[in-house]
């Protein structure tokens, strides 16, 4: 049966800023010094495509969030912006913001402000040893890539591949409305419909991401009402919390301070930063490395599968948090309204189970399961790199690449981690369909092959073996830690008696 592609005109050929040469032209120049200047007076510049773009009046309008503009304030976000954006954003909206041309300094430098305190975006955590990477030649690999991967009509999404999906989202659904409303009254049977139950809810959420980076139809505003209906009604979490979550990982990746995705405190700390007490531009708040969290820091690597059991309930916080506190809620009434509707049949499938111990052993069951999807998302970055070698210069090719892990699994096993633990290629080309990720991944192992790029990939068990070892080594860093601040106090007691 031949697949059913629908290729997007606006992906068939690379997206440039379509501003004409006389307007450009006709455009004031804008100099490094006084881009810095301009920013500190207020004004949120950043660069796309050799243009200085102010986005004050658009920043709240940002169906990403603010943050994810934010973040790129002072920097050149021309890869940001056209891996994240359909052609037509690129070309036809940003024009519109376009206030002058930008004038380089030759130091090929990709951010002018990472000496700056801007109260809305942390530095680049920086560290670590000198890469000795050609940043510009990759930026200009990767670029080409890009623009064969539209040219070759990559970005056409499969609508076969969601049909397969689809048969399998229904036969789960099926299978646990099947166990709770006609099998018999047992705790196996209420444990395995919890199981087919998580199961769902996992796959459901590879759908709902390729919704969120509007990789279906390419209409952003059908892709995510049809994205809160998925994942709020079936899933009961907001897709608007995720979109604003989800595009600020991808523009911030592992960054210590600005990406939400790391910042697990008190339960994880992913680097020793952390026992910083470092401040959290996402949630506007200091994570305290208190008396708490380095108690379960130091035991991170022996908690992380059981803390992981309870990650579902975090979401529905979160999502709840975002739904009737956040300031950018552009679906609110609509996803209040969903998510109430996966409350009310949810609520009404477990009213059929005979006795309170064994429906509160399928929810348990439900929601503990779901661990697999968390452990899955977090295996892809938190044994990576949280510190740029060169933040003033790293491209956003080599930051992705840096930062983010693959996960070798057999191609029939493709199906449980949805595709997408391809995550670096996920992360260099985000509105990839994740089904052709695997097409893609020998090109960007080329790619990372000629520049001297480690392409970090382990299997799924190897993965997780990595990762434990990681939290171990930052786990037994808090002794020392522990030991530096009982010094340090007795040295200020002994001074002050």
């Amino acid at each position: 049966m031949p697949s059913l592609t629908v290729k997007r005109d606006a992906d068939a050929e690379p997206a440039k800023i379509a501003l004409s040469e006389k307007r450009r032209r006709h455009l004031p120049t804008c100099t490094v010094e006084q881009l810095r200047q301009r920013i500190r007076d207020g004004e949120y510049l950043v660069i796309i495509d050799g243009l200085v773009c102010k986005l004050n009046g658009f920043v709240d309008k940002h169906p990403g969030g603010p943050l994810a503009v934010l973040h790129m304030v002072g920097r050149d976000a021309t890869d940001e912006v056209t891996s994240m954006h359909p052609r037509e954003v690129v070309a036809d909206v940003m024009p519109r913001w376009a206030v002058a041309r930008f004038v380089a300094d030759g130091s090929d430098r990709v951010s002018f402000v990472e000496d700056m305190q801007l109260p809305y975006s942390a530095a680049r955590s920086a560290g670590g040893e000198p890469a000795n990477l050609d940043y510009v030649a990759i930026q200009r690999d990767y670029r080409q890539l890009h623009a064969r991967l539209q040219a070759e009509g990559f970005f056409a999404c499969d609508y076969s591949e969601y049909a397969r999906e689809g048969a399998r989202y229904v036969g789960l659904f099926v299978a646990a409305l099947t166990l709770v409303l006609y099998g018999p009254a047992s705790a196996w049977t209420y444990a395995a419909a919890g199981l087919c139950t998580a199961l769902l809810w996992q796959q459901l959420s590879f759908f709902a991401h390729d919704l969120g980076h509007n990789e279906l139809t390419g209409r952003r505003d059908i892709d995510l009402v049809l994205g809160i209906c998925v994942a709020d009604v079936l899933g009961g979490l907001s897709v608007g919390w995720w979109k604003k979550n989800h595009n600020t990982h991808h523009i911030v990746t592992n960054d210590i301070d600005n990406d939400p995705d790391i910042q697990h405190m008190p339960f994880f700390a992913v680097s020793t930063r952390f026992f910083e007490s470092r401040f959290s531009t996402y949630y506007g708040r200091i994570m305290q490395f208190d008396a708490a969290a380095r108690l379960f820091v130091s035991l991170q690597d022996k908690l992380y599968y059981l803390v992981m059991c309870f990650a579902r309930f975090n979401l529905y916080v979160l999502s709840w948090t975002y739904l009737l506190r956040s300031d950018f809620a552009p679906y609110r009434a609509l996803e209040i309204v969903c998510v109430g509707v996966f409350l009310a049949w949810f609520s009404y499938l477990v009213s059929y189970i005979p006795t309170w111990p064994l429906r509160v052993l399928y929810v348990l069951t439900a929601n503990a399961a779901s661990a697999i999807l968390h452990i899955q998302i977090t295996l892809s970055h938190f044994a990576m790199s949280t510190e740029s070698p060169d933040p003033e210069h790293e491209c956003f090719c080599a930051r992705q690449v840096r930062t983010t892990m693959d996960v070798i699994c057999p191609r029939w096993f493709d199906w449980f981690h949805g595709g997408l633990q391809f995550q670096i290629e996920h992360h260099l080309f985000p509105r990839l369909p994740r089904h052709k990720l695997v097409r893609v991944q020998p090109m960007v192992k080329d790619l990372c092959r000629r520049h001297g790029m480690e392409f970090k990939e382990f299997s799924f068990i190897d993965g997780n073996v990595y990762t434990i070892r990681w939290l171990g080594h930052v786990a037994s860093r808090v002794k020392t830690y522990n030991c530096r601040e009982r010094l340090h106090d007795q040295a200020v007691a002994s001074i002050v008696s």
